[in-house]
């Protein structure tokens, strides 16, 4: 490229921002619906789903990570030869932290069981979780009875993806939002009406084709108890109504995209499906998907995902927190999966297949949940954090852990760049 058309391709990008939304056509795919299973909660059911997990994962590790299985946990548990290094790929049944740090991992599968040491010094002992799918090299020791991993290998995105994006794409932005809470007393309504004021007027609202709110848009009723006392509208339906009036000031050129999270009046376990009919039919233009959610908006993969799993992997990894969940986001693509232990916090659904698999590398990942903010990129993905329009709930004070609240994050999809515009803050950050 010489430099008079490199010069002219910058220009291009520089001027996404600056684009209207209105005159690029509305390009909204959606991908297939989560959580419609009604299988009942039989063991070959939860087998299957299992075995599922298994096959799919391994397919992963396999064609896109490269690794080479030389043998079944059978086949290796009957050998025990010193001096040779097997692959095998298995499912983590338990991991319990030694004395020395490390992590002594039972390992299955669908030939047998087996033992394997994980050494404190590998990064892997500090992100395993129950039920992680993940490929793994090593030796027997000197009696044969002990194996030592020298290798573990996650179904992780490689270092080498890239997102789309570009001179080819749409030069219109996205926006995210989440865990708005409208029904409930801390409901930033003030805060709310001014990023409603901004969409209307600013220049570079223009900008935004979409509005997605990664769950928890109502408080709900009936969540936890007492939470009576911190509702100024009681009726879950009600605050959908108020819900929906609120997004009909939106401008007409942006689109909102709404997933339920643990608050929404649908069943808890993940995956959830899309909010009934009769909570649906009382939004004007709002498009409603499940949790997660999987939205191709004008050439872009979107995966939307509320966030409950980070609830699992807060308290097993030190270096995620609620303050921290941009991190959390990061195990996700590594683990390649939203929520990968069955049976903690995060309430799992029998499904025919394990519908938190993240199968396909999206082009945007988007999480809400923890009420903090970030905005990075992981592997050539964007990651946002969205923020929360809730002020200080009894339960952020004790965590210790103040909600980073009324910031709106915005995604150029052409020139792949970063806004954060600050209603509950005076101060605006670009990202790149």
């Amino acid at each position: 490229m010489n430099n008079s058309i490199r010069s002219k391709y910058h220009e291009v990008l520089r001027d996404s921002w600056t684009a209207k939304a209105s005159d690029y056509a509305t390009d909204i795919e959606l991908g297939a619906p989560v959580g419609q299973s009604r299988r009942a909660a039989k063991l070959e059911n939860i087998i299957n789903l299992f075995s599922e997990r298994y096959k799919a994962l391994s397919k992963l590790l396999r064609q896109q990570c490269g690794f080479r299985e030389t043998s079944s946990i059978a086949n290796a548990s009957r050998e025990r030869k010193r001096y040779k290094t097997y692959h095998f790929i298995g499912m983590v049944m338990s991991a319990r932290r030694t004395k020395s740090g490390g992590r002594m991992v039972e390992l299955e599968d669908p030939t047998g069981t087996i033992d394997v040491f994980v050494r404190a010094d590998d990064p892997a002992s500090q992100s395993l979780m129950n039920d992680d799918v993940i490929g793994i090299s090593g030796t027997f020791g000197k009696d044969g009875r002990m194996f030592w991993v020298n290798r573990v290998q996650f179904a992780e995105v490689l270092m080498h993806n890239e997102n789309k994006g570009g001179k080819d794409y749409d030069p219109v932005s996205i926006a995210f939002i989440s865990d708005i809470h409208m029904g409930s007393k801390y409901f930033l309504e003030d805060t709310w009406d001014k990023m409603m004021h901004w969409m209307n007027t600013d220049d570079l609202a223009e900008n935004i084709k979409y509005l997605v709110m990664a769950g928890d848009c109502v408080d709900g009723a009936g969540i936890y108890p007492g939470q009576e006392r911190n509702l100024v509208i009681s009726d879950a339906y009600e605050q959908y109504e108020f819900c929906a009036r609120k997004l009909d000031e939106l401008p007409d050129h942006i689109t909102p995209i709404m997933l339920p999270g643990n608050h929404d009046a649908v069943r808890p376990a993940e995956p959830q499906p899309v909010l009934e009919h009769s909570i649906q039919q009382r939004f004007n233009s709002t498009i409603h998907v499940g949790n997660p959610g999987r939205v191709n908006l004008n050439g872009i993969d979107l995966l939307a995902y509320h966030g409950k799993g980070m609830d699992d992997l807060i308290p097993r990894m030190d270096h995620v927190t609620y303050d921290t969940s941009v991190e959390g986001m990061k195990e996700m693509l590594k683990h390649r999966h939203l929520a990968p232990s069955w049976g903690e916090r995060n309430a799992l659904s029998l499904e025919e297949d394990d519908q938190l698999i993240i199968k396909d590398i999206p082009d945007v990942f988007v999480t809400g949940h923890t009420h903090s903010h970030a905005f990075e990129w992981h592997r050539g993905i964007p990651m946002i954090v969205s923020s929360t329009m809730q002020g200080q709930t009894d339960f952020m004070n004790m965590l210790g852990f103040a909600s980073q609240k009324g910031h709106l994050t915005l995604y150029n999809i052409q020139n792949r760049e970063g806004k954060v515009v600050s209603f509950h803050a005076n101060d605006d950050v670009d990202f790149k």
